[in-house]
């Protein structure tokens, strides 16, 4: 959907409800409570704006649903994978109209309302943190976890699936590089520079944010200067691989 409009939020006490629905059993997509959310008075913010429709809804929920049908690389449907698949639909959904999609209460919306079988799919209710997973705003969310992936580091990096868990949670937990997509990009190729691999690599990346993270409490971090900004990633490098080497 390439033009700006707004998608219905669903507020909290609604939310915390349908949580507990299906935190209790009962996942299936009901159309008639789509309906019935759509027209609630809360549904959309009053300011002006095309709002969905239901036929969209329904068009962004098919085109989700039929990931879940399309023949897998290895013939065997992985976690990555599906996250990969969903992620993209998302994103390109989100494309001009970013900002709803940084709404805790549209995400809410979009996994308590539209996707609820897709989102205990991916995680079941037995899991643990489930309540998190389904929790509009909070890092593990289900869905919105995977639409930031490719909001801040691109359809290249993402579609490379060369960042494991792991990675996506330490760069995107840290406002320097979640909410910069020069600065993540860069950190990305550095943390693939490495060469590490395992907890090797966990720990670089781990002491390599925490260096990131100091400097640049101490000089500009804009993307505005590139030999500038290559130049503070050389020395983060360097301190980095001192500190791991115990020096």
């Amino acid at each position: 959907m390439m033009s700006y409009c707004l998608y219905p939020r669903l507020s909290a006490e609604r939310a915390s409800a349908q949580r507990g629905r299906l935190l209790s059993g009962d996942a299936a997509f009901d159309a008639s409570l789509l309906e019935e959310s759509l027209t609630d008075v809360s549904a959309f913010p009053p300011t002006g704006g095309r709002r969905i429709t239901d036929e969209d809804l329904h068009r962004l929920r098919e085109k989700c649903t039929a990931e879940l049908g399309l023949p897998w690389p290895s013939g065997v449907r992985t976690d990555d994978e599906l996250d990969l698949r969903i992620g993209r639909v998302l994103y390109e959904e989100s494309v001009g109209s970013a900002g709803e999609f940084g709404n805790a209460q549209v995400w809410d919306f979009l996994t308590l309302i539209l996707l609820p079988d897709l989102a205990l799919e991916r995680f079941p209710r037995e899991g643990k943190g489930a309540i998190a997973r389904l929790t509009g705003g909070n890092r593990r969310h289900v869905f919105q976890r995977l639409w930031r992936r490719w909001r801040v580091f691109g359809a290249d990096i993402v579609q490379a699936r060369e960042l494991t868990e792991d990675d996506y949670v330490a760069l995107l937990e840290r406002r320097l590089t979640g909410q910069n997509r020069t600065l993540a990009v860069k950190t990305v190729r550095e943390i693939q520079n490495s060469g590490r691999s395992g907890q090797s690599r966990r720990e670089f990346t781990r002491v390599f944010m925490r260096q990131l993270v100091q400097v640049s409490g101490l000089v500009e971090m804009g993307d505005g200067e590139p030999d500038h900004l290559d130049a503070l990633f050389m020395h983060v490098g360097e301190v980095t691989e001192r500190a791991l080497a115990g020096g």
